[in-house]
């Protein structure tokens, strides 16, 4: 049996296969798509990075998105967007707010919560925003059908263990080149559609637009056939 899970549990075999959280925009054709690709293209973002969450208690990922949010707080190159403000309302469960502060800004930072993946990874794919990630298996080590083999394509990784985040943030992105960022950022714009569902009252049949349905039925079956080939191989 193979399982389709928006985290996988490492450690618990191989029939398990990570597929991308659901975001906020959900196409009906191409077209919209096209269009949205270009607008995020086209946008200007004055931040160098931004952190959408909140602080956590009594975790060992705790510590990793506490120093996060200090250091965004502290930059005045970061747009912080905290989850619960002082009034107790959540500006998490606002696409206006997350869509906004993400286009806006160059970098996204993915720290983990109470587990190791983030719907957030996906919010920033949409929204345009180079994904930093502080662990392997909140992107690289579970999207292995819908993202790149090569991290560097369309990422930074800063090493979150334990005792490794006294490096400055601000500092280690401010040193990638100018023309690494553009590409970075076209990749991760061109990952758009896959990683995207379209509506579900959407009737055009568009072959030019597949989503993260049509790529993990069309991963799944080659997963299948290649269980199937490996099997008559051992039966000879």
């Amino acid at each position: 049996m193979s399982v389709m899970t928006v985290e996988r549990h490492l450690w618990k075999g191989s029939n398990q296969h990570g597929i991308p959280y659901p975001s906020y925009f959900h196409p009906s054709t191409s077209q919209q798509m096209l269009t949205w690709q270009q607008k995020m293209r086209r946008l200007r973002r004055p931040h160098l990075f931004t952190f959408i969450g909140a602080p956590r208690k009594g975790v060992e990922k705790a510590a990793i998105r506490n120093e996060l949010i200090r250091q965004c707080g502290e930059s005045t190159r970061c747009s912080l967007v905290a989850c619960i403000n002082s009034e107790g309302s959540s500006k998490c469960y606002k696409p206006s707010e997350v869509i906004k502060a993400m286009s806006s800004s160059e970098f996204c930072l993915q720290a983990p919560g109470d587990s190791f993946t983030r719907r957030s990874t996906f919010d920033s794919v949409l929204a345009g925003c180079i994904p930093v990630f502080f662990s392997p298996h909140t992107a690289y080590t579970q999207y292995g059908w819908f993202l790149p083999a090569d991290g560097e394509e369309y990422s930074v990784y800063i090493d979150g263990e334990k005792g490794n985040m006294r490096v400055k943030i601000e500092e280690e992105l401010l040193k990638i080149p100018r023309e690494r960022v553009e590409r970075m950022r076209n990749k991760v714009i061109d990952l758009i559609p896959r990683v995207t569902y379209k509506h579900p009252n959407a009737s055009e049949v568009d072959a030019e637009f597949k989503d993260a349905v049509d790529v993990t039925i069309a991963a799944l079956a080659k997963h299948v056939q290649t269980i199937i080939l490996g099997g008559k191989n051992k039966s000879n």
